[in-house]
């Protein structure tokens, strides 16, 4: 009896122990979750798209620079007057709300401008994967059923043989300004059975007045981005109007990003942190961000203090370059406060933090179409987020037991319902479905299988779904997530999620083989 007693004691000193020395941040936690919500609500009861918020930043912040890419800049300003140029123009060529038009571009300062300007008619933005070719490449276009395509010059002549294919009439071409006129002019060419367009060379004749305002519907989509598909092709995520709220603030509010900040982009545009959060931070939270062509681990901090960036996004590997190179000058000369990204490692969080003297490293766990996500608000190195300790299902996201060859989750025989993990026990990870905005999943373009493969029922009760996010993890005593593995048939690559069954498929017809097995291997 006494030794129960004793036993229950230590418990309890030990559970309240870890209450109080988890309560800040838990405090600081949930005041983020319910700033983050009420900023919603508030642009929800007023009926306000991030249209609306960007032209209030530009009455702001006029002159001030919103994008910066090389030596170009474009100020709030001329943002929005570029962009309601390119409203008007594709509103005169025909398309219309609900319209899908695909872009194949790589970073530049003009990437963002586009599916800005598209969203202001209602037409969807597909964002596809600038190094995608052939089959890849097609498939993503008809998945969306685009209407229109809009590349570059440099990318042209790489993708014309699928463009022949999708018998396509017209193509538009958004070089830079200082590039157009050495490219070939509007009309068609002898090569080309589809005729090409210079958008820079119509855009001198559009207004830059606003279009009319398009009916205000957050289940709308803003665009498409895609996610690496386990069945060997890309799957296209719905980003509507909710849901790109829903990201976008939470980023602001949980790092804590201002209008004074000078944030650093190097991920490709066509991906969600790089070309949808980090360019909110410009359009929603007032801030300028530095575009780049491609990351470059060399010239990371030299940009850093050229531009004085104050922060960056960035995904693990990223970071393992930059601890790669040789030491110098620029690595504590920059004004960096803050880098927000995913998939930094333990053994590199320390390193990294001592090295460039960053003071708050944000690593979150998320994917672009799921409802689970998660924050790491006061640098715990490794974690990648936190459930509150007094209050664990804020958030709607559950660790549950599941079959290691199946990779199904487990049930339980009597009640069919799902396991929940124990603290330290590796589980997967399922974010609850529920029918409000910050818990809603929106499911594939044209794919209700690959919707429907991705839900899972009977988590706490009959009835209930959640979203299936593939991956493992581990929570530890102070209620810190560690990210352990990916169930599904992909692995990371520089910063991209590659399908074993895509590069399968390849090395099939490359090699001559009727079976290939990829497996994705940790690199040390």
């Amino acid at each position: 009896m006494f030794d129960r007693i004793w036993t229950f004691l230590i418990f309890l000193f030990d559970y309240l122990s870890t209450i109080v020395k988890t309560l800040p941040r838990d405090i600081r936690g949930l005041y983020k979750l319910f700033r983050h919500s009420m900023i919603i609500k508030y642009h929800v009861y007023r009926k306000r798209d991030f249209i609306a918020i960007f032209r209030d930043n530009v009455k702001c912040y006029k002159s001030k620079p919103c994008f910066i890419f090389e030596d170009t800049s474009l100020s709030f300003q001329q943002v929005e007057d570029l962009t309601n140029q390119l409203a008007n123009y594709f509103l005169a060529e025909g398309y219309c709300h609900g319209d899908v038009i695909a872009l194949l571009l790589d970073n530049s300062i003009e990437y963002p401008c586009v599916w800005i300007a598209l969203s202001k008619i209602g037409c969807i933005t597909a964002l596809i994967n600038s190094n995608l070719r052939a089959i890849p490449l097609l498939h993503s276009i008809r998945t969306v059923n685009a209407k229109g395509i809009i590349t570059s010059k440099q990318l042209l002549p790489e993708i014309e043989s699928e463009l022949m294919t999708l018998d396509v009439n017209k193509v538009y071409l958004f070089d830079p300004k200082q590039k157009s006129a050495t490219h070939f002019s509007n009309g068609h060419s002898s090569m080309l059975p589809f005729e090409t367009v210079q958008l820079y060379d119509k855009l001198e004749q559009c207004s830059t007045q606003p279009t009319k305002p398009i009916p205000y519907n957050l289940k709308h989509p803003v665009f498409y981005i895609f996610t690496s598909g386990t069945t060997g092709l890309p799957k296209a995520a719905v980003i509507k109007h909710s849901r790109f709220f829903l990201g976008s603030f939470g980023f602001i509010v949980a790092t804590g990003v201002t209008d004074k900040d000078i944030m650093y982009d190097t991920l490709p545009l066509y991906h969600s942190l790089g070309g949808w959060i980090c360019i909110t931070y410009s359009l929603l939270g007032g801030c300028t961000t530095v575009l780049r062509k491609k990351f470059s681990a060399s010239n990371f901090w030299k940009d850093c203090v050229r531009y004085r960036c104050t922060g960056f996004t960035y995904v693990g590997e990223l970071l393992r370059f930059l601890l790669a190179q040789p030491l110098s000058e620029y690595d504590r000369k920059h004004s960096i406060r803050l880098c927000c990204g995913n998939g930094l490692r333990k053994n590199l969080w320390i390193p990294f933090v001592e090295r460039f003297n960053i003071r708050n490293v944000y690593e979150f766990y998320a994917a672009t179409e799921s409802n689970a996500y998660f924050f790491n608000i006061d640098s715990c190195p490794g974690a990648c987020g936190f459930y509150s300790l007094i209050a664990p299902r804020a958030l709607g996201s559950v660790l549950v037991r599941f079959d290691n060859t199946t990779l199904e989750p487990i049930r339980n025989e009597k009640t069919e319902l799902c396991v929940r993990c124990k603290t330290g026990e590796r589980g997967l990870l399922l974010g609850m479905i529920e029918n409000n905005l910050l818990h809603a999943f929106d499911g594939y373009v044209n794919n209700p299988s690959g919707t429907k493969r991705k839900i899972v029922e009977h988590i706490y009760k009959k009835g209930d779904r959640a979203f299936n996010t593939g991956d493992v993890m581990v929570a530890d005593k102070y209620g810190y997530l560690y990210f352990c593995d990916r169930t599904g048939d992909t692995y990371r690559w520089k910063g991209e999620n590659v399908s074993t069954v895509e590069v399968e498929n390849i090395l099939m017809n490359v090699l001559n083989r009727n079976d290939v097995v990829v497996f994705g291997v940790s690199i040390p």
